[in-house]
């Protein structure tokens, strides 16, 4: 049975009324139970991409500052929780609260533009500037606290501390504005594919609806 949005004066006397998250898990039912995976790749596999896009980015953003102040194997997990892991999580499931969800719930609703901005936003947000500013902090913690490089102080000289960022950063700069490009744009074409989907699932649900209903009645008048 296909899902349909409408006001209580406008519902059928046979409907059946029920709340957002049941009817989210029903199209989550439908979409992990749909026969043809190439109808509904991006929605089961959209928030795992972005979460990994996410990852590997973190990954890279945390090894350049750990490379450059030679932390080797100190600090290895505790920074790569928060650098890594942490982005990957909020990532994923910021996709699938403020993305999925609204597109799920209430297809066209929203501009499909809008959407894929909004997503883009969030991608770039928590994949990419939340591990950039972060890194270089811990990096800088683990620099200070293991002796492996000769920090300036921060309330003393916040200046120095400044320039060394900097001096650091530069290098990357253009790696990281390339994959903020490149994010963006996956992000937007995987989101806009989920709204894509999404109408040609809940399309074809109507004609099965339809079908169904039309032979009910063939059948009643046969009898």
């Amino acid at each position: 049975m296909a899902l349909s949005r409408a006001k209580p004066e406008e519902l059928p006397k046979d409907a059946v009324v029920i709340t957002e998250d049941q009817a989210l898990k029903y199209q989550w039912k439908i979409i992990t139970s749909w026969d043809k995976l190439s109808d509904v790749w991006s929605l089961r596999y959209g928030p795992g991409i972005l979460s990994a896009m996410a990852a590997g980015t973190g990954a890279y953003i945390n090894n350049h500052y750990r490379t450059k102040l030679r932390l080797g194997s100190h600090g290895r997990l505790s920074s790569y929780i928060p650098i890594v892991a942490i982005p990957a999580i909020f990532t994923m499931l910021s996709h699938k609260f403020m993305i999925q969800r609204p597109i799920l719930l209430n297809p066209l609703g929203e501009c499909p533009v809008c959407i894929q901005v909004r997503s883009a936003a969030f991608q770039t947000g928590l994949g990419i500037v939340y591990p950039t500013i972060l890194a270089p902090f811990a990096a800088f913690m683990f620099a200070t606290r293991c002796y492996t490089y000769r920090m300036p102080s921060i309330t003393e000289n916040p200046r120095e501390v400044f320039q060394l960022w900097r001096k650091l950063t530069k290098p990357i700069v253009p790696a990281l504005g390339t994959i903020i490009c490149v994010q963006a744009l996956i992000t937007m074409y995987l989101t806009g594919q989920e709204d894509k989907q999404n109408f040609k699932m809940m399309l074809r649900m109507k004609e099965i609806e339809h079908d169904v209903e039309t032979n009910q009645i063939s059948e009643s008048f046969d009898f």
